[in-house]
């Protein structure tokens, strides 16, 4: 695409915190490379020349874009105007505000009860949570990664939040779910996806007394194939929001009343290669794959503009 050269180049979008890429990106880096191809760290912050010579791009572990977002939607917007990235932009920009969970519930999947609490509102936690009949909930900013800005509002005391969650609101847009007790016990089910279809699974515990489930708040997780329900409904998420995606991550929760979806992941989730060495490779291949035909449909369009006769090829949505 950029070179005369056979040789593909693949940008890891990282932050500037990983620019020697993460454990779990490093992996998937090594696979990409045994076939043949080179691996660059590209920050998405700052400009780096690297970025020109790539033909594809792969956001991988910018776990600061919720802090500065728009700025991370118009890089993601500029760079590919001329460079592909994947997963799609236009996926990408949907997936950062979690208010998409309205649309996943709009379409028939099941999601724990949530409200959007519009920045600049004035909130009474007590009266929402006797209203909708909530022993607790959580309160988390509708742009946020990681459990950025989330908490929990025990059944006790939620006057006693009003103010925070008022101060968080005079600067952003809020979401309260409300709180799924099976957490402590059973965790979350996380099903990665690449290409579309399913990958390997782990379950995932917080840490005694906490709700979060992230390794970085002192969750763990175990490798493990997932419940049939709890497959079934991910690949049917997958098949209605995430198509054309190179890798997805979908994070379950089973409530009382039946399996919920916490998450549909299609930023830079972590993708857990480390429970599973083939999907390393498998996501090698399929980078690959998608960027020698990024790299043919690019060569055949600069063929038909010098009078050559371009092949047809497959139009994207």
């Amino acid at each position: 695409m950029k070179r005369s050269s056979q040789t593909l180049t693949v940008g890891f979008v990282t932050d500037a915190q990983r620019r020697e890429l993460t454990p779990d990106d490093r992996l998937a880096a090594t696979e990409i490379e045994n076939l043949g191809a080179k691996v660059v760290p590209v920050v998405w912050t700052e400009t780096n020349s690297q970025q020109a010579l790539c033909d594809l791009l792969i956001i991988r572990s910018c776990w600061d874009y919720h802090l500065h977002c728009e700025d991370f939607l118009r890089w993601v917007a500029e760079i590919g105007a001329h460079t592909p990235v994947l997963n799609p932009p236009a996926m990408l920009c949907w997936n950062t505000d979690k208010r998409y969970l309205e649309e996943l519930q709009d379409t028939g999947f099941p999601i724990p009860h949530t409200m959007v609490l519009e920045r600049g509102s004035a909130v009474d936690l007590r009266a929402i949570m006797r209203l909708h009949g909530f022993e607790a909930v959580v309160v988390k900013p509708a742009i946020s990664a990681s459990a950025y800005g989330t908490f929990l509002v025990p059944h006790n005391k939620p006057s006693a939040f009003n103010a925070r969650v008022g101060q968080l609101l005079q600067e952003r847009v809020m979401l309260l779910q409300e709180f799924i007790p099976e957490v402590r016990t059973r965790g979350e089910w996380s099903l990665i996806f690449l290409g579309e279809s399913f990958s390997h699974a782990l379950r995932r515990l917080p840490r005694k007394g906490d709700f979060r489930v992230q390794s970085e708040l002192g969750g763990s997780s175990e490798p493990m194939p997932p419940p049939a329900e709890a497959l079934e409904l991910a690949t049917r998420l997958v098949k209605e929001f995430a198509r054309q995606s190179l890798y997805c991550r979908v994070d379950l929760l089973e409530a009382a009343r039946g399996w919920l979806v916490v998450e549909l992941e299609l930023i830079d989730p972590e993708l857990f290669f480390g429970a599973s060495p083939a999907a390393a490779r498998r996501f090698a291949e399929l980078a690959l794959a998608a960027a020698a035909a990024e790299t043919l449909r690019t060569g055949s369009s600069r063929q038909s503009d010098s009078g050559g006769t371009e092949e047809p090829h497959a139009k994207h949505s």
